[in-house]
């Protein structure tokens, strides 16, 4: 539940970032933009129906008493830390929402984005279940390195192909360093991840398939991609989900 809970509150946050952009002139692509608006209605629905479901995570937090205060004031400050982050990844709605876009701060796009996934999805349930398992302080920063490398080299290959559409002043990774700068650093960051998860779980080499089976897919990067292989890179998230709960 409590994944199930991150994956709609992840669903609702891109579409509310989507909706955003969609308020600027040139804020999305023109096929983008006439998708989100001939599926708004449906959008707002499912956007509802999911609130519950992604408010779960918070529920489960609340009702565990086993936090002690110090863990309790750190995700306090984390969850606030990155839902500010999400609500203003790009900016609030309008021509003048733009000028609060943290995306659109250079050069650190992507530090944005490892943050928040970091802390949302590796710090808060690793923190959450502290009653029941200890981690040393080591241990949390390598889950939460993790976790924002992956989600980086994920994330390059979708900034790859907006490179020419996002502002030359984002000074992106793939607009300073081009293609094969991009490729190279997502395949570094996910063999990283890989280690980091194999040391945090004392060797088990499960946590590390995920990361690994990322590789060939960044590796292949290229702005003119089509969308079914960005889908696939979204996938990749659930696979590395599945195949840790198969075999570890």
């Amino acid at each position: 539940m409590f994944a199930a809970g991150i994956g709609a509150a992840t669903w609702l946050a891109y579409t509310w970032q989507r909706h955003v952009k969609s308020t600027r002139p040139g804020g999305l692509r023109s096929d983008h933009l006439a998708w989100l608006l001939s599926h708004k209605k449906t959008l707002r629905w499912i956007a509802v129906l999911l609130i519950p479901t992604a408010l779960a995570p918070l529920i489960q937090t609340a009702a565990t008493a086993e936090a002690t205060m110090s863990t309790a004031l750190l995700l306090v400050f984390g969850l606030g830390a990155a839902g500010l982050l999400t609500l203003l990844y790009a900016g609030l709605p309008g021509i003048r929402g733009v000028q609060l876009a943290l995306r659109r701060m250079p050069r650190f796009k992507l530090l944005w984005i490892g943050l928040t996934w970091s802390i949302i999805t590796a710090l808060w349930p690793a923190l959450l279940g502290a009653g029941n398992a200890s981690f040393e302080r080591g241990t949390l920063v390598l889950i939460a390195a993790e976790r924002a490398l992956v989600i980086m080299a994920l994330t390059l290959p979708f900034d790859l192909r907006d490179r020419n559409w996002d502002p030359a002043s984002m000074k992106t990774l793939p607009q300073l360093w081009g293609t094969k700068g991009t490729r190279i650093t997502a395949v570094a960051m996910l063999l990283a991840a890989a280690g980091a998860s194999t040391v945090a779980s004392a060797g088990n080499l499960a946590f590390a398939i995920g990361p690994l089976i990322m590789v060939p897919a960044v590796a292949c990067a290229h702005e003119r991609r089509s969308p079914w292989y960005f889908a696939m890179l979204d996938a990749a998230l659930i696979a590395d989900a599945a195949l840790v709960m198969a075999w570890a």
